[in-house]
Formats: structure tokens, C-alpha cells, sequence
């Protein structure tokens, strides 16, 4: 499953994971979530990113976002681990890098960013961290149940999600295509139905769909 060179466009849902090097923790305390989210939305802020969910996980990160232009998601995530790196690194003295390799992205349609959704704010719960994805405070479960009604980094619901009664109904079971969802995050390639892969080909000038094996 090879990553093709990233896909962004502007004004559509992308998911974002990244792992700390060797799976390490990249978060310890709580207080290195609450810096992640203020680097997050500071550069969210400088570059015109808009945040529509998120779960941070010990040792991964998973962002639904949507870039404003074509450079937002690189400066913005990009920049924002650049400046936790070198906050971690100065807190305890060490050097080098604390993300494996760069950001892992993937352009999704509206269907399919309610499925990316509930597998990013249910991450806790298949880690066995919680019985329910509202007991998890640092995802954006609670702000889009209404347990919260501010969250550090999304600033309004996004159009897509559901009401709050129905998001609970939503984040009581895993979504479907999970291991569809899975591929595509890994290779980043969009994420949606025929006329949404079609219209990313014409605005990147790119063949984006994987292309079938041809005959031995």
C-alpha cells in the first residue's frame, strides 16, 4: 500500500493521523495535550485550517481538518508538530524527532467523513481506555454530544454532524468500512464516491484512483 504524494483540497474534510516514532508516547501529561491543541489552533488560525473532530491518543494523533488553500495543511500540521517537537525535546533535554515520518492525509466526501468521524472519537474506546467515547476528554466527542460548549480547537459544528442525541447513537457502534477507511488513510488517496474521486482528478490534473493490475 504505497502513499501516493498528498492530496489536498481546499474546502474538503481531511483526516489526518501521525505516530510517534516507534509508536512511543508522544503525549505524558496533560498538559502537553492542552500545548498540542493551543499549537494546533494557533496555526489553525494563521493558516485557514477549520477542525471538525479530533482524538489524541498516547502515542497518535487523528485530526479531521479542512485546509482553506493548498499550503494550509502543511504549514498548519506541519508547523504545529515542528513547534511540539521542539517543546518536548526542550522540556526534557533531548534531541530529534518525535513524529514518525510526515503526516498521513486523506481528502473524504461528506458520507464518508461521518465514518471517519465516529472511528476518530471511538479510538478510545477500541483502545479500552473507556466504555464510552463521552468519557474521553480529549477527543471532540464531548463538545459535539453537548457535554462541553467550548473546545480548545473546534470553533463551531461543523454542517455535517448530527444532532446531539443522534451523534450519541452514532458513536455506540463502530462504523462500517473500517478497513476500506484504513487503506485509504494510509495510502491518501480521496475517499468518497465516483463524482467526488472524479472531481479531485480535475482539480489536481492527477490520476488519483488505483489503477487495476494489468495481465501477467
Amino acid at each position: 500500500m504505497a502513499r501516493i504524494a498528498r492530496v489536498v483540497l481546499p474546502g474538503v474534510v481531511h483526516h489526518i493521523t501521525q505516530r510517534g516514532v516507534r509508536s512511543m508516547d508522544i503525549f505524558i501529561h496533560d498538559k502537553d495535550r492542552m500545548e498540542y491543541l493551543s499549537l494546533l489552533s494557533r496555526q489553525a488560525e494563521r493558516v485557514g485550517l477549520q477542525f471538525v473532530a479530533y482524538c489524541l491518543m498516547s502515542n497518535h494523533i487523528h485530526l479531521l481538518v479542512i485546509p482553506s488553500n493548498e499550503n494550509s495543511l502543511r504549514l498548519g500540521i506541519g508547523e504545529a508538530h515542528r513547534l511540539y517537537t521542539r517543546y518536548i525535546n526542550f522540556r526534557d533535554k533531548t534531541r530529534g524527532h518525535l513524529f514518525q515520518e510526515r503526516f498521513f492525509s486523506c481528502p473524504l466526501d461528506d458520507n464518508h467523513f461521518i465514518s471517519a468521524a465516529r472511528y476518530v472519537e471511538r479510538n478510545p474506546v477500541r483502545a479500552k481506555i473507556c466504555k464510552k467515547a463521552d468519557e474521553y476528554q480529549w477527543s471532540s466527542a464531548q463538545y459535539h454530544l453537548g457535554i462541553i460548549i467550548k473546545d480548545p480547537l473546534i470553533k463551531s459544528k461543523y454542517e455535517g454532524v448530527a444532532p446531539e442525541q443522534e451523534w450519541k447513537k452514532f458513536l455506540k457502534k463502530e462504523p462500517y468500512g473500517v478497513k476500506m477507511m484504513k487503506v485509504h488513510f494510509r495510502t491518501g488517496r480521496p475517499l468518497g464516491s465516483e463524482l467526488f474521486v472524479d472531481q479531485a482528478e480535475a482539480l489536481t490534473d492527477r490520476e488519483l484512483k488505483k489503477k487495476k493490475p494489468g495481465p501477467k
